[in-house]
């Protein structure tokens, strides 16, 4: 009898004690680049804004864009404010390359290439991942996001 309750007790103690996963479902985590919903929007940027999008880090360059041709709108996370060194405007055509998703009746895009002003600034590499890793540290002296 004895060495059925144990096991029996150990079971009931294992089931009592909520597991990590269970504690987490009640936080939401921010999207990841999704390759597979890749689209490009060429607009214009009709606000700029700088906004918390992880916890303890830096804010996020945020563009407003109207998309030309269906009048969408979209909000792309461009990157951290510290990696963006190029002057945008409220008015300039933008054309944005990014994995879209959708919150809140609002359309979102993670930006992977962004091109205004005759440039065009790499975000992120072809599998999403940004190009701001490692942190601001080790960008400094690099030329951070220009491309060719």
């Amino acid at each position: 009898m004895k060495r059925l309750l144990v096991p029996v007790i150990v079971a009931c103690l294992v089931a009592a004690v909520p597991a990590p996963a269970s504690r987490e479902l009640g936080k939401q985590s921010a999207p990841f680049y999704n390759v597979d919903t890749e689209k490009q929007v060429e607009g214009t940027i009709r606000e700029l804004l700088f906004e918390p999008r992880y916890q303890d880090k830096a804010p996020f360059l945020i563009l407003v864009i109207e998309e030309k041709k269906t009048g969408e709108v979209y909000r792309a996370e461009i990157s951290p404010a510290w990696f963006f060194d190029y002057d945008l405007h409220k008015g300039e055509s933008v054309r944005v390359v990014g994995s879209t998703y959708a919150k809140d009746d609002s359309q979102y895009l993670i930006a992977r290439r962004l091109q205004c002003g005759g440039e065009t600034f790499f975000l992120r590499d072809s599998r999403g991942f940004p190009s701001w890793r490692g942190g601001q540290m080790k960008r400094m002296g690099r030329h951070r996001g220009r491309g060719m």
